[in-house]
């Protein structure tokens, strides 16, 4: 355990606990160790505190207590790529895993999800109405992580990244409060965090376009896609 580790897990959390629908894990519990692991088992992160949050008020008020004692906040869904993050000494890792709802829109051809789900929840329930998302080859790739980084799927050289598939964000700032930003509200930020890089916000959910696609053939020549007649 790092220095910084141990010199605030004196927090008391009890506050934070008695806010929160989700759950606050420190380092004094007893399943501290697997609350902090990523999926990448390799990066080896080290908290100050683990939250689950369930909510988007989970998140704020997860924020506010990071504020109020001098505390950073880094949010991960799944850990796939829990190397850039870096030394967590001082930091809240808030855990987005429970956080898993989605919905689709057959209508309109869009998805909504929230920070936890992972790719396989948004294409099993895409494909019950012919569609499907911009996701990449793995199943259990946060669909957040992947999408806002740039997100190339085997649809892109026709539909482009999945980044720009992205319809709406919402997510909270680092100083509370909840935000939705498209093109039209708050475009720069929306620009932002589809691949601007840095520390703007935590997204909370992100709204994206589906695609009719009726299947997809793969052979060793090529990927065929068809897709279905517009509606």
């Amino acid at each position: 355990m790092s220095t910084l580790t141990h010199s605030v897990s004196g927090l008391d959390v009890r506050p934070l606990r008695e806010l929160l629908d989700g759950e606050v894990v420190s380092p004094r519990d007893e399943w501290w160790d697997e609350a902090r692991e990523a999926w990448n088992l390799a990066v080896d992160q080290r908290p100050a505190l683990v939250v689950f949050p369930e909510s988007v008020p989970d998140v704020v008020a997860t924020v506010a207590f990071a504020r109020e004692h001098g505390l950073r906040v880094a949010p991960q869904s799944t850990g796939h790529n829990a190397g850039v993050l870096g030394d967590l000494s001082g930091t809240i890792l808030l855990k987005t895993s429970r956080m898993r709802g989605v919905e689709i829109d057959p209508f309109g051809r869009t998805a909504r999800t929230e920070a936890g789900v992972i790719w396989i929840e948004v294409v099993e329930a895409a494909a019950e109405h012919g569609l499907a998302a911009l996701a990449g080859s793995s199943p259990d790739v946060g669909v957040l992580g992947y999408t806002l980084g740039g997100g190339l799927s085997w649809l892109a050289r026709k539909h482009g990244i999945g980044a720009n598939s992205v319809t709406a964000i919402e997510g909270v700032t680092a100083s509370g409060e909840f935000f939705r930003t498209d093109r039209d509200n708050e475009p720069d930020l929306f620009w932002a965090l589809r691949g601007g890089g840095g520390s703007f916000a935590i997204v909370t959910a992100i709204e994206f376009d589906l695609f009719p696609i009726d299947e997809v053939d793969r052979d060793r020549d090529r990927d065929r896609v068809r897709p279905l007649p517009d509606r």
